[in-house]
């Protein structure tokens, strides 16, 4: 598996875990994770400003920022010049978009 690989891999893996993770009803927020200089993994709760930072700050070799929104877990990942970007909308977050705009009642004036 070559590196390209290998991070989307991670992106995917990612990406399931926060999305059962919602879909549990378990909170998590957002969360940086990354591959140090030793190359030892890292987390950092929440978003970093710019993935491409965390090889300056950190020494990262490869980075993922998992954000959850209104249903919606998106992941994006980094490695030198090669990037991902996946997202998936929760079984929850579903619902609710297909619900949204279905009335549940509707008032009438006398």
């Amino acid at each position: 598996m070559d590196f390209v690989d290998a991070l989307l891999s991670n992106a995917r893996t990612l990406l399931n875990t926060a999305t059962d993770s919602v879909e549990q009803g378990l909170g998590g927020g957002d969360w940086t994770v990354f591959y140090g200089p030793q190359g030892g993994l890292q987390m950092i709760a929440g978003s970093e400003p710019a993935l491409a930072s965390l090889e300056w700050s950190h020494g990262a070799t490869a980075a993922w920022q998992v954000t959850r929104s209104g249903g919606r877990v998106r992941v994006e990942g980094l490695s030198g010049d090669e990037r991902c970007l996946l997202e998936a909308h929760t079984k929850d977050g579903l619902a609710r978009r297909l619900l949204n705009d279905w009335r549940m009642y509707q008032v009438r004036a006398a």
